[in-house]
Protein backbone atom coordinates (compact mmCIF):
# COMPACT_ATOMS: atom_id res chain seq x y z
CA UNK A 1 0.00 0.00 0.00
CA UNK A 2 2.75 2.27 0.71
CA UNK A 3 4.25 2.07 -2.67
CA UNK A 4 0.65 2.52 -4.06
CA UNK A 5 0.04 5.89 -1.95
CA UNK A 6 3.33 7.25 -2.66
CA UNK A 7 2.22 7.19 -6.89
CA UNK A 8 -1.04 8.92 -6.61
CA UNK A 9 0.56 11.77 -4.63
CA UNK A 10 2.28 13.09 -8.09
CA UNK A 11 -1.77 13.35 -9.25
CA UNK A 12 -2.78 15.21 -6.10
CA UNK A 13 -1.95 19.12 -5.87
CA UNK A 14 -2.61 19.48 -2.02
CA UNK A 15 0.03 16.27 -1.64
CA UNK A 16 3.09 17.96 -4.52
CA UNK A 17 2.45 21.25 -2.58
CA UNK A 18 2.88 19.84 0.61
CA UNK A 19 5.84 17.49 -0.69
CA UNK A 20 7.43 20.60 -2.02
CA UNK A 21 7.12 22.42 1.10
CA UNK A 22 8.99 19.83 3.09
CA UNK A 23 11.87 19.67 0.99
CA UNK A 24 11.11 16.63 -1.50
CA UNK A 25 13.81 16.18 -4.27
CA UNK A 26 11.13 14.75 -6.44
CA UNK A 27 8.80 17.43 -6.42
CA UNK A 28 11.22 20.61 -6.06
CA UNK A 29 10.87 21.36 -9.60
CA UNK A 30 6.92 21.56 -9.35
CA UNK A 31 4.89 25.00 -9.86
CA UNK A 32 2.29 23.98 -6.93
CA UNK A 33 2.17 25.94 -4.39
CA UNK A 34 0.93 25.86 -0.42
CA UNK A 35 -2.00 27.53 0.30
CA UNK A 36 -2.19 30.23 3.29
CA UNK A 37 -4.46 27.67 5.66
CA UNK A 38 -1.81 24.30 4.11
CA UNK A 39 1.25 26.63 4.65
CA UNK A 40 -0.29 27.60 8.27
CA UNK A 41 -0.69 23.84 9.15
CA UNK A 42 2.58 22.89 7.46
CA UNK A 43 4.22 21.61 10.80
CA UNK A 44 2.10 18.92 11.31
CA UNK A 45 3.23 17.17 8.51
CA UNK A 46 6.64 15.53 7.86
CA UNK A 47 8.31 13.43 4.79
CA UNK A 48 9.76 9.96 5.55
CA UNK A 49 10.61 7.56 2.90
CA UNK A 50 8.50 9.52 0.52
CA UNK A 51 5.43 9.02 2.82
CA UNK A 52 3.79 12.33 3.71
CA UNK A 53 2.64 11.84 7.33
CA UNK A 54 0.00 13.95 9.50
CA UNK A 55 -0.06 14.34 13.15
CA UNK A 56 -2.25 17.02 15.54
CA UNK A 57 -0.52 15.82 18.81
CA UNK A 58 3.03 15.10 19.06
CA UNK A 59 1.82 12.45 21.82
CA UNK A 60 0.44 10.50 19.31
CA UNK A 61 1.70 8.32 15.78
CA UNK A 62 1.88 10.10 12.94
CA UNK A 63 -0.69 8.80 10.21
CA UNK A 64 -0.32 8.25 6.39
CA UNK A 65 -2.08 11.34 4.22
CA UNK A 66 -3.53 9.66 1.91
CA UNK A 67 -4.07 11.84 -1.81
CA UNK A 68 -7.27 12.58 -3.00
CA UNK A 69 -7.78 9.33 -5.21
CA UNK A 70 -11.04 7.22 -4.59
CA UNK A 71 -10.00 4.12 -6.26
CA UNK A 72 -7.26 4.41 -3.03
CA UNK A 73 -9.66 5.34 -0.30
CA UNK A 74 -12.27 2.52 -1.60
CA UNK A 75 -9.49 0.34 -1.21
CA UNK A 76 -8.50 1.21 1.97
CA UNK A 77 -11.61 1.17 3.27
CA UNK A 78 -11.82 -2.75 1.40
CA UNK A 79 -9.18 -3.90 3.57
CA UNK A 80 -10.34 -1.98 6.92
CA UNK A 81 -14.11 -2.70 6.80
CA UNK A 82 -15.25 -5.24 4.40
CA UNK A 83 -12.56 -8.10 4.99
CA UNK A 84 -12.98 -11.29 7.09
CA UNK A 85 -10.94 -10.56 9.22
CA UNK A 86 -12.41 -6.91 9.80
CA UNK A 87 -16.01 -8.00 9.73
CA UNK A 88 -17.49 -5.23 8.96
CA UNK A 89 -17.84 -3.05 11.83
CA UNK A 90 -19.97 -0.12 12.06
CA UNK A 91 -18.97 3.51 11.69
CA UNK A 92 -17.18 4.31 14.83
CA UNK A 93 -15.14 1.37 14.72
CA UNK A 94 -14.09 1.96 11.01
CA UNK A 95 -13.04 5.50 11.74
CA UNK A 96 -11.06 4.42 14.44
CA UNK A 97 -9.06 1.87 12.35
CA UNK A 98 -8.89 3.93 9.57
CA UNK A 99 -7.72 7.11 11.12
CA UNK A 100 -5.18 4.82 13.28
CA UNK A 101 -2.67 4.08 9.82
CA UNK A 102 -4.34 6.99 7.41
CA UNK A 103 -5.25 10.70 7.11
CA UNK A 104 -7.33 13.11 4.57
CA UNK A 105 -9.59 15.72 5.16
CA UNK A 106 -13.37 14.71 5.82
CA UNK A 107 -12.04 11.42 6.59
CA UNK A 108 -14.64 11.09 8.85
CA UNK A 109 -17.76 12.16 6.39
CA UNK A 110 -16.17 9.59 4.04
CA UNK A 111 -16.30 6.58 6.80
CA UNK A 112 -19.78 7.44 7.23
CA UNK A 113 -21.07 7.08 4.19
CA UNK A 114 -18.88 4.20 3.05
CA UNK A 115 -20.36 2.22 5.78
CA UNK A 116 -24.12 3.54 5.56
CA UNK A 117 -23.99 2.22 1.50
CA UNK A 118 -21.94 -1.33 2.54
CA UNK A 119 -24.26 -3.78 0.70
CA UNK A 120 -23.30 -6.05 3.03
CA UNK A 121 -24.26 -4.32 6.24
CA UNK A 122 -27.68 -2.89 4.73
CA UNK A 123 -28.37 -6.82 4.31
CA UNK A 124 -27.15 -8.22 7.69
CA UNK A 125 -27.44 -5.59 10.40
CA UNK A 126 -30.54 -4.21 12.15
CA UNK A 127 -31.82 -1.15 11.60
CA UNK A 128 -30.72 1.34 14.63
CA UNK A 129 -34.59 3.57 14.29
CA UNK A 130 -37.03 2.12 16.09
CA UNK A 131 -39.73 0.04 15.25
CA UNK A 132 -42.97 2.09 15.46
CA UNK A 133 -45.22 1.93 18.04
CA UNK A 134 -48.09 -0.36 17.53
CA UNK A 135 -51.71 1.07 17.79
CA UNK A 136 -54.98 0.60 18.30
CA UNK A 137 -57.31 -0.27 15.70
CA UNK A 138 -60.57 2.11 15.72
CA UNK A 139 -63.80 0.62 17.36
CA UNK A 140 -66.29 -0.40 14.63
CA UNK A 141 -69.90 1.57 15.45
CA UNK A 142 -71.58 -2.00 14.25
CA UNK A 143 -71.55 -5.45 13.31
CA UNK A 144 -69.79 -6.55 10.62
CA UNK A 145 -67.93 -3.28 9.66
CA UNK A 146 -64.08 -4.90 10.83
CA UNK A 147 -63.40 -8.41 10.77
CA UNK A 148 -59.36 -9.38 12.07
CA UNK A 149 -57.84 -12.48 11.67
CA UNK A 150 -54.72 -14.12 13.16
CA UNK A 151 -52.87 -17.67 13.71
CA UNK A 152 -51.82 -18.89 16.58
CA UNK A 153 -49.11 -21.99 16.19
CA UNK A 154 -47.72 -23.49 18.48
CA UNK A 155 -50.37 -25.75 20.30
CA UNK A 156 -50.13 -29.64 21.30
CA UNK A 157 -50.96 -31.56 17.98
CA UNK A 158 -54.75 -32.62 17.97
CA UNK A 159 -56.09 -35.78 16.70
CA UNK A 160 -55.29 -34.48 12.80
CA UNK A 161 -51.56 -33.65 14.04
CA UNK A 162 -52.76 -30.08 13.84
CA UNK A 163 -50.53 -27.64 15.98
CA UNK A 164 -52.18 -24.41 14.58
CA UNK A 165 -55.38 -22.49 14.73
CA UNK A 166 -57.18 -19.05 12.67
CA UNK A 167 -59.31 -16.88 14.85
CA UNK A 168 -61.68 -14.81 13.12
CA UNK A 169 -62.76 -11.39 15.51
Amino acid sequence: MPDLIRAVYAHDDMCVALLRGLGSEEFKNSDKELSRRLRASLHRYTLDGGLLYYNTDPEDVARVVVPHDEELKYRIFYEVHDTHVSGHLGREKTYGSVSKMYWWPKLYKWVGTYVRTCETCQRTKSSPHAAAPLASLPVPTGCWQSISMDFVFGLPKDKAGNTGIVIFL
